[in-house]
């Protein structure tokens, strides 16, 4: 009973289950197997959420729904903004890495209406990277179905007056033996947004206009020649550009005004290939052909009464990897096994100049080698529980100002008792890494010209940065109801080995912040994690409510003195409603997210930074118009609350500077016309 949602996941992340069903003993894979089927039976403890639970809130692309995702957390606030990935989350599309680049983020092209479901996993089991620092978010796109259709969905909308709109069109079916899925987004979004400083020497409003423009077109091909066999295609082609021009009015000892413009474009391509072949009723055989691309550039200017200031950057990330493996089902036994090869090479160039004068030139130039090879067994014992040991070995070669070899092995242990038909009781121990991303290895700098301060220093790498690591405990409790509700309590306890953290440093020299990556210290983090998902069935017909919340702690010891890890909220939660008014056809509901603040003390580099928490309600209304069209209405943002963060920078021990900055957010509203032929 445990292969069958291991099998099925394996060809969920190869696009393999379409709509047949692939046979092996002991094995019976069906389209119609539930997400919460698949979380009970699952011998990996993965939180599974389906990706219309979260579409319905109006989130533009896969970057804002993450932020509704139990566990996940994305920085913000002045100069935060960020994606998953950067810090604690491994963040995969289709069970692929994301890279992104400053200028070039892939989970913003993706449309919430590509979204199968999200995966969320505190610990990978050894077919996953070892670099899974603080768990694995997979985000998996849907597959070509038999039936054939095509959608068309018009958003339009306003963000303080600036309009909103999106257009997502997809076409699926199948022909003969061949199944296809091929869809295209255009977007084009503004916004107008304001903000301050306060520091000793000014007073700062600022108001940026953005606008931000996209095209992405993706394709899906699944050939079948034979019930064993199966080849898949996935390409990916996203264009996009944006501008952003900012006013800041200083008021202090001296009066003056900055205008700051950043312009840029990314492109960015995914192909990959592979492969199932079903050698007998027990084995399994499947191989993956993939290439990456990120390619950005982009213009930074900065002009105050008397410099202008001026920073061109490019940069180019690829990828070109290979892997294989091979699966069997033996007795109790579910053995997998799998090798990896991948080939990275980054190249940076930034040039500075000022009152058009080139003043700094810099190019760099990263290569990256990676080899993988795991093993893993899922044990059935008896009729309730299942064992997955695994060891997973990687080996990384760098090549930059100096070569870095580094290799190590990542053992895992995942256990599942089934205490009855609708209670589980998971454990998992697994050791995770975190290597250093090739930009933060790199040692160009990132300037923020005329707009340096504490919370928008210069950003550089560091290539002595070593890799982080850590042990890491989890135990959690489900139970599931009749109504495929769900309520689950957990933990996790990780033991981290050279953190890796951002820290600035200023520079009396020159006056200037510089932010750059360095191992920190050792560390430690807690968590508490609770979710509810249930339906209200029995008290009004077609009423639903669904909750998260995590919890956690943490400490850090640099250099004998212990802190918390920068950035660590106190606790996030997520609540929700939604109903079904079946007369009228009618859904509608509310979500609200509150991330609370976290108050971080001197770091190794005199500075002090504190987050004050916030909440963002949204609310959101669908009515089926006919068996064809649906009209939604959005309404985001509706609290407005400001984020403020304050930092602090010390000087033996003395505060010398504060700085606060308040992020203003924005109400905004969104209509959307869907059409299904």
């Amino acid at each position: 009973m445990f292969y069958r949602p291991l099998i099925l996941l394996t060809c969920t992340l190869s696009f393999a289950c379409a709509e047949e069903i692939l046979q092996l003993d002991k094995i019976s894979v069906e389209e119609t197997y539930s997400v919460i089927e698949e979380r009970k039976d699952n011998s990996i403890a993965k939180r599974i959420i389906k990706g219309e639970e979260l579409a319905q809130y109006g989130d533009m692309n896969a970057q804002e729904m993450l932020k509704r995702t139990p566990g996940v957390t994305i920085s913000e606030g002045k100069g935060k903004k960020g994606a998953p990935g950067k810090g604690y989350t491994k963040v995969l599309i289709d069970g692929e890495e994301v890279s992104s680049t400053k200028r070039g983020n892939p989970l913003e092209h993706i449309s919430p209406d590509m979204i199968e479901r999200l995966e969320v996993m505190t610990n990978g089991s050894a077919e996953h990277s070892a670099e899974s620092m603080g768990g694995i978010v997979n985000i998996v796109l849907k597959k070509p179905s038999s039936e054939g259709k095509t959608i068309a969905k018009v958003t339009a909308g306003a963000y303080e007056g600036e309009p909103m709109a999106s257009v997502f069109v997809q076409n699926e079916g199948k022909k003969g033996k061949l199944s296809y899925l091929v869809n295209t987004t255009l977007s084009d979004n503004s916004q107008d947004d304001s903000s301050s400083t306060l520091t000793e020497r000014y007073n700062e409003n600022t108001d940026t206009d953005s606008r931000y423009r996209s095209l992405s077109l993706n394709t899906k091909l699944i050939y079948a020649p034979t019930s064993k066999e199966k080849y898949m295609f996935d390409g990916a082609l996203n264009r996009s550009d944006y501008t952003k021009e900012s006013v800041e009015n200083r008021m202090g000892s001296v009066n003056e005004t900055l205008l700051h413009n950043d312009e840029g474009d990314a492109l960015m391509i995914w192909a990959k290939l592979s492969g199932n072949h079903n050698l007998s009723g027990t084995e399994l055989v499947e191989w993956k052909l993939k290439y990456h691309e990120n390619d950005s550039d982009g213009i930074t200017r900065s002009d105050d009464a008397t410099t202008q200031s001026e920073q061109n950057d490019q940069g180019t990330f690829r990828v070109f990897g290979t892997e294989g493996s091979y699966s069997k089902a033996y007795d109790e036994h579910f053995i997998k096994t799998g090798i990896e090869l991948k080939h990275l090479t980054q190249n940076d160039e930034v040039s500075t100049y000022v009152n058009s004068v080139l003043d700094t030139a810099d190019k760099q130039n990263l290569r990256e080698d990676k080899g993988s090879f795991y093993l893993q067994d899922e044990i059935s014992i008896g009729e309730n529980m299942v064992v997955t040991p695994g060891i997973r070995y990687e080996h990384s070669l760098r090549r930059f100002e100096q070569s870095v070899a580094i290799d190590y092995f990542a053992p895992s242990l995942h256990a599942l008792y089934k205490l009855s038909e609708s209670d589980n009781l998971r454990a998992s121990v697994a050791k995770t890494v975190k290597l250093p991303r090739l930009s933060e290895l790199s040692s160009s700098l990132d300037s923020s010209l005329d707009d340096n301060d504490l919370n928008h220093p210069d950003v550089s790498g560091n290539p002595n940065l070593k890799e982080e690591s850590a042990i890491s405990y989890e135990l959690r409790y489900e139970h599931f109801f009749d109504d495929k509700g769900i309520v689950s309590i957990g933990g996790f306890y990780r033991d981290i080995s050279d953190k890796i953290e951002k820290l600035t440093t200023y520079d009396s020299g020159t006056g200037r912040y510089t932010e750059r990556p360095e191992n920190a210290g050792e560390g430690k983090l807690w968590s508490l994690e609770l979710e509810l998902k249930k339906s209200l069935d029995a008290y009004t017909k077609g009423l639903g409510i669904f909750a998260n919340a995590t919890i956690q702690n943490s400490s850090l010891v640099t250099d004998g003195v212990k802190r918390t890890i920068k950035g660590t909220n106190d606790y996030i939660y997520n609540i929700g409603i939604d109903h079904r008014f079946e007369p009228y056809r009618l859904t509608y509901g509310a979500a609200y997210r509150y991330v609370s603040g976290y108050d971080d003390p001197i770091d190794a580099r005199d500075v002090a930074e504190s987050q004050e928490g916030y909440g963002t309600l949204d609310l959101y209304a669908k009515k089926r118009l006919d068996s064809t069209y649906k009209l939604g209405l959005n309404l985001k943002n509706i609290t407005q609350e400001s984020i403020t963060t304050t930092s602090k920078r010390y000087s033996s021990g003395v505060l010398s500077e504060t700085q606060i900055d308040n992020e203003n957010s924005r109400f905004h509203f969104l209509v959307t016309l869907e059409g299904r032929w």
